[in-house]
């Protein structure tokens, strides 16, 4: 982070007090832009009103108690290089500690409870898979690997990962995959292009397999960030319309300039008119749209109907409007290719479980990040969390988990898991713990909340750079788009961080804050993370010698500076120094025509 530009407070815009600002969904995203706006434009609080189809901000970071136990859809991993966000957090007080924000607690909490793993990988019904650690391959591989990461990202649009490496490729058992992929839910199918930026995006330079450099919140991400977010803005005078679906904005001919918005509270249509001066910022999707819970003893039904697709329906009717809007078709339509589940269990009064599970993998509840279970057909992963996960939690334990491939059978529950009942689900988790002998006594004590999300990683579809809008669209005046189905050069979706840059760039750019935005964290220019991949996809220790460097064949130098040169001529410039305002003066030879003479 630029602590100079970044932490600068900007004057506010001129008639900032004037204008109104809607803002559609009331997500993370949503409610990011709600404070980028009060706190950084000086908008006043009263001014903004956020539209919100459900009864509860928060969208897809949720994480609520029910009658019989713990809802919690998502687990999220978070990283120290997520420059916008804890930008955010950094201004957000805490509702637990007097004095300190929401990042002072998450430091706190992540400097005292580090998470470190060292069962990363289950097989063989409790076994440690430990050729986790071994991220050698193929010399054919290796070089494709590079060629991929060097790749042009115009060369990649609307190709599969399996479709650039192979389907049989080995790049698929290596270790590098099995850790990228249970992480992210990444599948061969999904995005070469959104595969390569999550690589250079994040590196590879941390030890992955031990999870390391992961960061969690105090609480669940609920309780911790949008909990203490809202409370922070509604001390801000920062309005929420709940029950509330935008699905249509009136637009000038163009499409540059809203003029209303069209929505429905409960059955009722009503319309907001717009001025041309105020603002408005459309979520215009969720990851998390028509899911479905299940529990114990019920199957959490996956919904394939289109007539209600939530955010994704204001997109659909905008994308009709105008090709800048993009192509929403391209990320919809496809559930059985972007669905999966998850599950998460309430276990009350039946300590043995957690106290197992502690000594079987070494890590204390809370630290030990996701386990991922090699060699299940649903392919399972799961976290096990301490009793600080939610307030008052008390002598509950909660684990949370997941099954990207919930189309397949189970290894010992013959159903596909979205066929499957909490309890099923669980049998089928123990059964790959070899922990069976104590499946009565958990289920009696045990509540499994599941949901199926159809749409939960459609983000990750192949596409085209001009499949998703722009943060504003070219010719916007009061229009802007956030979170998660937004073009942003360099940076990649399916994050917290994601939802949280596009607001503050969105906010940036329509109010004309004079103010730098932050810069996405540019590790795949940082020559250290080169080193760091070579030395670990090499399996070399300590310092690369003679015989760690690859044989040259003099035949193809000329075919290696070219690509050398290729690469080195991709990495843009670097940070221009110059602080003024006219940010074209360090792209000139002279701007101020000294009448002294010069010598040469």
């Amino acid at each position: 982070m630029n602590i100079y530009a970044t932490m600068y407070h900007a004057h506010k815009p001129e008639g900032i007090e004037n204008c109104k600002a809607y803002i559609v969904g009331g997500g993370i995203a949503g409610l990011a832009t709600a404070a980028f706006l009060v706190d950084d434009a000086g908008m006043p609080g009263e001014n903004i009103t956020i539209l919100e189809k459900s009864t509860v901000v928060g969208g897809s970071m949720d994480g609520a108690e029910s009658t019989k136990g713990y809802l919690c859809r998502g687990e999220r991993e978070l990283e120290p290089y997520m420059e916008c966000l804890w930008y955010l957090c950094s201004k957000i007080p805490s509702l637990e500690e007097t004095g300190r924000t929401v990042l002072d607690e998450t430091v706190d909490v992540n400097k005292d409870f580090a998470i470190h793993s060292e069962s990363r990988f289950l097989q063989n019904r409790g076994h440690i898979f430990e050729k986790i650690h071994d991220y050698r391959m193929t010399t054919k591989t290796i070089k494709k690997f590079d060629k991929f990461l060097a790749e042009p990202e115009e060369n990649l649009e609307d190709v599969s990962i399996e479709g650039y490496f192979g389907k049989d490729s080995d790049f698929f058992d290596s270790s590098m995959w099995l850790c990228f992929h249970s992480m992210l839910a990444f599948k061969p199918y999904h995005s070469a292009l959104e595969a390569q930026r999550y690589l250079q995006r994040f590196g590879l330079a941390n030890r992955i397999e031990y999870l390391e450099g992961i960061l969690h919140t105090k609480r669940n991400e609920y309780d911790s960030i949008i909990k203490p977010l809202k409370t922070w803005l509604d001390g801000f005078g920062v309005k929420v319309t709940y029950n509330c679906s935008a699905y249509d904005l009136d637009l000038d001919m163009n499409c540059n300039t809203v003029h209303a918005i069209h929505m429905r509270i409960g059955d009722k249509e009503m319309t907001i008119e717009v001025n041309d001066e105020d603002l408005v910022f459309v979520t215009n999707g969720s990851m998390t749209t028509n899911s479905r819970f299940g529990d114990n003893t019920s199957i959490a039904e996956t919904i394939y109907s289109t007539e209600d697709l939530g955010l994704f329906e204001l997109w659909i009717n905008l994308a009709r409007k105008h090709e800048k809007f993009g192509h929403p078709e391209k990320f919809l339509g496809q559930v059985d290719k972007t669905k999966w589940m998850s599950f998460f269990l309430t276990v009350k009064d039946y300590p043995e479980f957690f106290q197992r599970m502690e000594k079987m993998t070494g890590s204390k509840p809370g630290t030990g990040g996701a386990i991922t279970i090699k060699d299940s057909g649903w392919g399972i992963s799961f976290a096990l969390y301490d009793r600080e996960y939610f307030p008052d939690q008390g002598n509950r334990d909660v684990l949370w988990g997941d099954g990207l491939f919930g189309e397949r059978l189970g290894d010992y529950i013959q159903k596909t898991m979205a066929e499957c009942t909490g309890n099923e689900i669980l049998t089928e988790l123990l059964y790959h713990l070899n922990m069976l002998d104590m499946l009565d006594d958990l289920l009696e004590h045990t509540y499994v909340s599941t949901v199926m999300m159809p749409y939960i990683t459609s983000q990750f579809m192949p596409r085209k750079e001009t499949d998703r809008p722009r943060i504003v669209p070219a010719g916007c005046t009061n229009l802007a788009f956030i979170g998660q189905y937004v073009e942003v050069t360099d940076d990649v979706v399916f994050t917290v961080e994601t939802s949280i840059r596009t607001p503050l760039e969105a906010v940036y750019a329509l109010t004309g804050l004079d103010k730098d935005i932050i810069e996405v964290y540019p590790s795949k220019y940082d020559v250290r993370y080169f080193v760091e991949r070579y030395k670990k996809f090499g399996g070399i220790e300590g310092k690369i010698t003679l015989k760690d460097l690859p044989k040259i064949n003099l035949l193809k130098i000329p075919e290696i500076i070219t690509g050398l040169l290729a690469q080195i001529n991709s990495i843009p410039p670097y940070y221009k120094m110059y602080p003024g305002r006219d940010r074209t003066v360090p792209d000139k030879r002279g701007v101020l025509n000294p009448q002294f003479p010069k010598d040469y």
